[in-house]
């Protein structure tokens, strides 16, 4: 790498606009060695920092601070700036340490787990609604749904504000500022957050409750903080809470395009936080920091920059490293997001509730057309529910050739195994499942007698039978030998 110097500016960097790539890719200049870029606003040109030994140097080093730039900002998250205190994305130095230390001990893991009863809940009624319902879009019906119930139980807020206020709010603040009535649209959902908070602030202090809103009043309040400071600190952690709705709704899209990876925690060999972990590294993370600016004795790795000198922090080639992964997606340094449990339990709750009860969903939208912005979604994204047949005479997974009828008793299991999805036929041929319960009740079949199985169905039932059982849900298989 060479030493950044003014001479190492391109004249004319192009603007990175994060608009809607084919797979929702993230922009290529991302990833690239010496890349400048500009924000859409306008303003200096910013140099693309993605390697992980340079992104920690500068997202840890005192000698690089938030760049607020206010009035050519990247994303609505820069305009609030960090006078007045309170915005964590705009603060450096002692004022933001104080205010972490504070108000840190509310976005711990065991604070995620208390809502974890909430969000098997939530996605218990949401899966009733989609299993009368046959199909469903990702997004409106099961990724917002629980993102709204869950920040808005979170926040001790009702849930009826999340799409007049909540959504929209945090959509300014994570959407790129164009150029034109960006910057005035951007300002005016801030203002409108923080109007908001104000009004909730003042109810919680006549009645506080468990929820962040009355405790972060609380800490903030005993720490000294005036009732501004309060509202700012508020507002930047609702907006960042919505973020759990794109990285849901990416995760969610990842494993439905991944049957393999929910076979492999059907067969024990992964995990959900694993397979989560994953995903997020990668497609579900919001690619870029907010810009920093270097200060005095600045160094990028071992380098070092002048003052002034403007980057653009990247993750997405970062996350891949070997010291890298998902710890990284929420940033390094004193700027990393504080509901990173909170997400991490949340994505994991919804997502492994999903495919639990319904591992033979699947995408019926043929081509996905996608948003603009730093993490795009699909546009729409539908998707069925395929059970397992009763009469056992189709396949399970989409694209699966129909089954043959159940051969004799005298032919065995092996001839039978063709007429499963591919992915059972590996778990059968090589006898690596017994005895495996399978991962929900409404899904199970005893495909040799083609009835439904008991609702409190054991492998000891199906073992009664005299006939080789295969029952099949999602590729996790198990086999039981004859009695003798």
């Amino acid at each position: 790498m060479t030493t950044t110097s003014p001479e190492a500016r391109p004249a004319a960097a192009p603007p990175l606009t994060f608009a809607a790539n084919p797979g929702g890719r993230f922009p290529s200049v991302l990833t690239e060695d010496d890349g400048w870029v500009t924000a859409p606003a306008g303003g200096a040109p910013m140099r693309v920092i993605h390697r992980y030994e340079e992104l920690l140097s500068v997202k840890s080093s005192p000698a690089w601070r938030m760049a607020n730039r206010c009035e050519t900002p990247l994303t609505g998250a820069e305009i609030p700036g960090g006078d007045p205190p309170g915005h964590m994305l705009g603060m450096d130095g002692a004022p933001h340490r104080k205010l972490r230390r504070t108000i840190g001990h509310l976005f711990t893991g065991r604070a995620a787990d208390t809502l974890r009863p909430q969000m098997a809940k939530t996605a218990g009624g949401l899966l009733d609604q989609l299993a009368a319902a046959g199909t469903g879009d990702l997004r409106a019906d099961y990724a917002e749904p629980a993102t709204a119930a869950t920040v808005c139980a979170a926040l001790g807020i009702p849930a009826a504000d999340w799409a007049p206020v909540i959504r929209p709010a945090g959509e300014a603040a994570f959407g790129v500022v164009h150029p034109g009535g960006g910057l005035a649209v951007s300002r005016a959902a801030w203002d409108g957050i923080w109007a908001y908070y104000r009004r909730v602030i003042a109810a919680k202090r006549a009645s506080p409750d468990g929820g962040l809103v009355a405790q972060m009043y609380l800490a903030m309040d005993q720490a000294g903080y005036t009732t501004e400071e309060i509202v700012r600190a508020v507002a930047t952690v609702s907006n960042g809470a919505t973020a759990l709705l794109p990285v849901l709704e990416r995760v969610l899209l990842w494993l439905l395009q991944r049957p393999g990876t929910v076979v492999e925690v059907f067969l024990g060999e992964r995990t959900w936080p694993q397979v989560i972990r994953e995903a997020m590294v990668q497609c579900a993370l919001f690619p870029v920091t907010p810009p920093l600016i270097a200060g005095r004795d600045a160094r990028i790795g071992g380098h070092p920059v002048p003052e002034g000198t403007l980057v653009l922090p990247s993750l997405i080639s970062a996350v891949h490293h070997p010291r890298g992964g998902a710890w990284l997606a929420f940033g390094p340094g004193q700027h990393r997001c504080p509901g990173d449990e909170l997400t991490l339990a949340a994505v994991a709750e919804y997502a492994g509730a999903f495919f639990r009860r319904y591992p033979c969903a699947y995408l019926t939208t043929p081509v996905l057309a996608w948003r603009d912005g730093p993490l795009a979604t699909p546009q729409e994204a539908r998707f069925a529910i395929r059970r397992l047949c009763r009469a056992g005479t189709a396949a399970v997974l989409p694209g699966a050739p129909l089954q043959r009828p159940r051969p004799r008793r005298s032919a065995g299991l092996a001839p039978a195994i063709g007429s499963l999805p591919s992915a059972c036929r590996r778990v059968v041929a090589h006898r690596d499942v017994r005895n495996r319960g399978l991962p929900s009740d409404d899904l199970v079949w005893d495909l040799c007698r083609g009835h439904r199985a008991p609702s409190r169905w054991r492998p000891s039932i199906a073992a009664r039978c005299r006939r080789s059982t295969a029952t099949c849900c999602r590729g996790a298989a198990a086999q039981w030998s004859p009695r003798t």
